[in-house]
């Protein structure tokens, strides 16, 4: 049985201010575009703090979706009948920073618990990872498109792809595209997350896949930096 159709409440798993997950929790990385880390980082260092602060505030939001979206995609259960609906247990921490890696890497840890609760009423039973796994996926596609569809709307940003092998990013202004092209073919990390937990990371073949192919085609950005004039002019833009 695939994701169910009627919304299902999750539980929560744990409290990540005084607690740590549970050691056979599941870690589901949601990384955000590379393009959008990369802006935001130019954000930071050419004085808009308050835009940056914004998309902050709207990232957060986000995040919460994408957790929702993590009960609706993977919110299965493991029972003697088969795969059935259930309530997972859920935790998702905000961070955007990856050990490692310079600058801003927003992104979103959903913690799930190993059980979860039939909707049926049967009981606990082990949560479906392989339907978790293999839909994580379309998981990372909302995101990405969530995302783009709120930054064009509320910053101006426009969306697309730098080559045909690229990913979709932002495009214009071009520097965060070409710089996540670049990323990308150097083989940007994931971040290994605050805990160490197994991970899925959604979108992670579709991103290597695209890294391999950028560099397979000779496409690069020649080492791209962002210009602190272009950031002024789209940060400008904001509502």
């Amino acid at each position: 049985m695939s994701a169910s159709s009627e919304p299902i409440a999750s539980d929560r798993l744990f409290d990540p201010v005084f607690t740590d997950p549970p050691d056979d929790a599941v870690d589901v990385l949601v990384p955000a575009p590379l393009s959008l880390a990369v802006w935001m980082d130019s954000l930071q260092h050419t004085g808009h703090a308050g835009v940056l602060s914004a998309l902050r505030e709207f990232y957060a939001r986000e995040a919460a979706t994408c957790a929702r979206r993590v009960q609706h995609y993977g919110g299965s259960v493991l029972t003697a009948d088969g795969s059935e609906p259930a309530h997972l247990a859920i935790t998702h921490v905000v961070d955007e920073r990856v050990p490692g890696v310079a600058g801003l890497r927003p992104h979103v840890h959903v913690y799930v618990g190993a059980t979860g609760r039939a909707a049926s009423g049967a009981g606990r039973a082990p949560v479906d990872l392989d339907l978790l796994t293999a839909r994580a996926h379309e998981l990372y596609v909302e995101h990405r498109d969530r995302l783009a569809t709120a930054t064009a709307d509320g910053w101006g940003l426009v969306w697309g792809h730098v080559t045909p092998w690229s990913p979709r990013e932002i495009v214009e202004p071009a520097w965060p595209g070409l710089k996540a092209d670049d990323l990308l073919q150097g083989g940007e990390p994931f971040c290994p997350g605050p805990w160490s937990r197994r991970q899925v990371v959604a979108g992670e073949q579709h991103l290597r896949e695209a890294g391999a192919a950028l560099l397979s085609s000779g496409s690069a950005g020649g080492g791209v930096e962002a210009p602190g004039e272009r950031a002024d002019v789209v940060a400008q833009r904001r509502r």
